[in-house]
């Protein structure tokens, strides 16, 4: 992670992410973790970040670049709201591009001894990609209270990654399953993923959280 100047959306600096190639697991956030703004109030978060991201897994990898986490109200264990992507999109064979997602984890699941429940849900955008080689806006908003996410792109609202509850499955439970929302504590912002992929570097600029929706800069 550095401070850099060769994709900058405003004036004079960016952050680059670099992500090594990797077999498997491989996390480069940049946390964003301070008492002071963390949690807001009702536990509703609104967030935007620029992001310039070199390429798109070209394989079926899980991937993650703004998540916000906390402990679940009332309980012992810690969940995670995930906006990123998973499968590759092709037209006559083709490659177009990462199928964006949201997910839900609850990371405590896999220590030892296990604390909450697993879960590891997902909800796919309806083929939309992520943008690559360009500046774009992400705007997402997490609520807490009403155990839903949303998400824009370039100021329009992604529908399919609007999740109000559940999601459309689970690898450990019931379809139905609820995604019960932390208070959130914490968000990162960066290259995350979870099977053997490339290397990647992501630049951002202009992030910004609030309690309404804060729109994408020019």
């Amino acid at each position: 992670m550095a401070v850099d100047t060769t994709h900058v959306h405003s004036a004079p600096n960016a952050v680059k992410i670099t992500a090594a190639a990797a077999t498997g697991y491989r996390s480069v956030m940049l946390v964003l973790q301070n008492a002071q703004f963390l949690p807001t109030a009702g536990n509703v978060i609104y967030g935007r970040m620029l992001f310039w991201l070199d390429s798109a897994p070209q394989e079926t990898v899980h991937w993650t670049f703004i998540d916000g986490q906390g402990l679940v109200p009332g309980q012992q264990y810690h969940a995670i709201y995930r906006y990123g992507g998973q499968i590759p999109i092709t037209q006559t064979g083709v490659f177009v591009g990462s199928q964006m997602l949201a997910s839900y984890d609850t990371p405590d699941s896999y220590d030892t001894p296990a604390v909450g429940p697993s879960s590891d849900c997902w909800l796919h955008s309806d083929m939309k990609p992520v943008p690559v080689a360009t500046w774009s806006c992400a705007e997402w908003k997490f609520d807490g209270a009403a155990n839903s996410m949303q998400f824009w792109l370039d100021g329009v609202e992604v529908p399919d990654l609007a999740m109000n509850g559940t999601g459309q499955g689970c690898v450990n439970q019931a379809m139905t399953f609820p995604w019960t929302a932390p208070t959130f504590d914490r968000l990162d912002l960066g290259w995350e993923s979870y099977q053997a992929d490339d290397a990647r570097a992501i630049w951002i600029d202009d992030v910004a959280i609030g309690a309404s929706k804060l729109g994408c800069p020019q």
